[in-house]
């Protein structure tokens, strides 16, 4: 029963726990929660698109788009026995003649939600061509309209790409039962997509008593190795379900489930004609996950002078870089001369990762902004890691 799962404990665990062990056959983990687990396996053509290019031994990109638990924390070695690597593995012994023709790009970074995702998916997915695209962003999105909003722009934005990958949902959740899960089921449904749900695998096992949440992870979201090579078989059997699945023509939907506004969302770079002046925000290279260049406020550079930026647009995206060391201040974004949000690059739990925030600019119109350091953080450091705008 689910052999693949204990071929992969077998491997993770390096001995400790053997393939077919007595203690291996007593997992909490069973059969009936693989098969609940998939709550939808949606339409199947870009799948079996991507499965016919791999067995005839092309390249296949895969790229996973989501959290800490896509990143793989808690799972050791990280890089290797994440449910991510584990899953794209697997994808590789079923259907690849040669795994070494696998691109497999695991693009999730710890505390982020999928307004970052939306934002970056244009450098950290898309540039990779990705033929399937897993999305892990329940235990960190909210559950209001902006989440709505972003989680479902973000689909759409990767279904209408270039490569038009096969796009699945991961739904997870925490250990007090919290889960963005309802609306990203009713997204996942609008688009006829495959959906693998942890929640609906684990959560009425917790309920009824059956396993503990020890047995999954050992904090309050992250697997453990137990626990990641279990969703790399919800996610084998979802290969499985979807591959026996016949296709039929994919069509997106014109119209939205919640929103769509944000699914042109556009990135502006360095030199690009939205940026009037760049004042004491010059261009730099950064170092925070995947960016590597922004703009930055320096204490060698004197002055306050403001970015300026012109842009058309309804909704507005800013990514900064956020630390625990105090030299880092707070920013002032001004849209049309009022004062609309402030960006702490200092926040006593930081550890260097980027924050995004959204900003609802108020009408699909022209806008001037401009982006300052606060007068008392005047002499301190500020990272701005990226710059985006939608139009509806």
């Amino acid at each position: 029963m689910f052999k693949s799962l204990l071929r992969i404990l077998s491997f993770i665990l390096s001995g400790t726990l053997l393939c077919g062990s007595a203690k291996a056959e007593e997992s909490v983990f069973t059969q009936g929660m693989v098969e609940r687990s998939l709550f939808s396996v949606g339409n199947t053509q870009r799948l079996h698109k991507a499965i016919e290019k791999a067995q005839a031994g092309e390249e296949i990109s895969m790229v996973y788009l989501g959290g800490s638990i896509t990143e793989g924390a808690l799972a050791k070695p990280q890089k290797t026995h994440c449910y991510a690597a584990l899953s794209a593995q697997l994808f590789a012994e079923k259907f690849m003649p040669d795994p070494a023709k696998l691109r497999y790009h695991n693009a999730g970074i710890s505390g982020t939600p999928s307004l970052l995702g939306i934002t970056r998916c244009e450098q950290d997915v898309l540039s990779c061509k990705p033929d399937i695209v897993f999305i892990e962003f329940a235990v960190n999105d909210a559950s209001d309209f902006n989440a709505q909003m972003a989680y479902e722009s973000l689909v759409r934005k990767l279904l209408q790409s270039e490569t038009q990958p096969a796009v699945v949902l991961v739904l997870t959740l925490l250990s007090g039962g919290y889960s963005a899960h309802v609306h990203m089921k009713q997204i996942g449904k609008h688009y006829d997509l495959g959906v693998v749900s942890v929640y609906d695998a684990i959560k009425p096992e917790l309920d009824m008593k059956r396993m503990e949440w020890s047995d999954y992870s050992s904090d309050y979201a992250h697997p453990n190795n137990e626990g990641h090579a279990f969703i790399a078989e919800l996610i084998s059997h979802y290969f499985d379900q979807a591959a026996a699945t016949p296709p039929a023509e994919f069509s997106i939907p014109q119209e939205a489930r919640y929103s769509k506004a944000m699914e042109n969302l556009r990135n502006v770079r360095q030199g690009a004609a939205e940026i009037v002046t760049e004042g004491s925000l010059p261009f730099a290279t950064q170092a925070c996950y995947s960016y590597t260049q922004g703009w930055r406020h320096r204490t060698t550079v004197p002055g306050n002078d403001p970015m300026v930026l012109q842009l058309t647009g309804r909704y507005m995206t800013l990514v900064f870089k956020q630390d625990n060391n105090e030299s880092c201040g707070t920013a002032e974004v001004w849209v049309d001369g009022k004062l609309a949000t402030t960006l702490p690059g200092h926040a006593p739990t930081a550890w260097g990762q980027p924050v995004v925030q959204l900003i609802d600019l108020g009408e699909n119109a022209p806008h001037t902004i401009k982006i300052l350091m606060a007068e008392p953080d005047a002499a301190k450091y500020f990272n701005l890691l990226d710059i985006a705008y939608a139009g509806e």
